[in-house]
């Protein structure tokens, strides 16, 4: 069995401020080795349950978090700038047939309350992400995208919001753990990992034993639309092709499936985000 394993920050064990969350923050090596456990411990259930391949792609902020040296020893680990990658968190899940996805250290969609650093992919651009009408956040982007390819997710791991919201679009059929309960958006009642470590493991060998009864996550329709903050960040993502602008700071992503769809919303939020030189400006 291959199973994709995608890794966010927000949503792993302890975190709760942005001083663990940048590599310019003081406390950054702190999640960094709290992220790296996270992961290490659903790859730890994955290949109790049997697992023969397990591809592990970090998928927060710098894309290179997960600390190579500590990764479990049967994982492979894809690392690197999220300015290479053309399918940010999910990169790499069309390079073989994989029979199931996990989400681990997931967090709650733009606008949430009482969740850790809610956002939607890019947090200082996105103020709403809608697929057919209704708001998605990265945990149902990516399972509708994963679902796409014929890929089912499992298992999501995050703060308790996060928990309802992963419900809410993929079933109760899915293993969740909250490992933190959010009070604000940076601050949380959290459990140590001596208890969600082995949480954690247990309910990724549970997830993959019960592949069985897994639900793919597929939309009849595929219609992506994009709402920007301000009109230069629309103004910039309106010029990669594929992308429609229906409105001042409102775009529709186009393309011939999800997958190729992602990847034009990621290459326009680069775009959007990207400041032009100060000749340009």
């Amino acid at each position: 069995m291959n199973v994709y394993v995608s890794v966010d920050m927000e949503g792993i064990t302890g975190i709760v401020h942005r001083d663990m969350l940048g590599s310019d923050q003081r406390e950054y090596d702190r999640g960094r080795r709290l992220m790296t456990a996270d992961a290490n411990a659903a790859v730890e259930g994955l290949v109790q349950a049997g697992a023969d391949y397990i591809l592990v792609c970090d998928g927060h902020g710098p894309m290179r978090n997960l600390i190579f040296e500590d990764i479990h020893p049967k994982a492979h680990l894809l690392t690197g700038s999220g300015n290479a990658k053309d399918h940010c968190q999910i990169e790499a899940a069309d390079s073989r047939k994989f029979d199931a996805a996990v989400l681990v250290g997931y967090h709650a969609m733009a606008k949430t309350p009482r969740a850790i650093a809610p956002h939607t992919i890019a947090g200082g651009a996105v103020a709403e992400l809608r697929i057919n009408g209704r708001p998605h956040g990265e945990t149902g982007l990516n399972a509708a995208v994963l679902g796409s390819l014929g890929i089912p997710v499992i298992m999501v791991t995050g703060d308790t919001t996060t928990m309802v919201e992963a419900e809410e679009f993929l079933g109760s059929q899915i293993e969740m753990v909250a490992v933190k309960e959010a009070v604000g958006t940076s601050a949380a009642i959290c459990r140590p990992p001596s208890a969600t470590l082995p949480e954690i493991t247990a309910a990724a060998k549970r997830a993959l034993e019960n592949l069985d009864k897994a639900q793919v996550y597929q939309l009849p329709t595929f219609r992506l639309e994009l709402d920007f903050f301000t009109v230069p960040q629309c103004d910039r993502a309106s010029r990669i092709a594929g992308v429609e602008r229906l409105g001042p700071v409102n775009v529709l992503i186009t393309g011939a499936s999800p997958w190729d769809q992602y990847q034009t919303l990621w290459a326009a939020l680069r775009a959007g985000m990207a400041e032009p030189a100060s000749w340009l400006a």
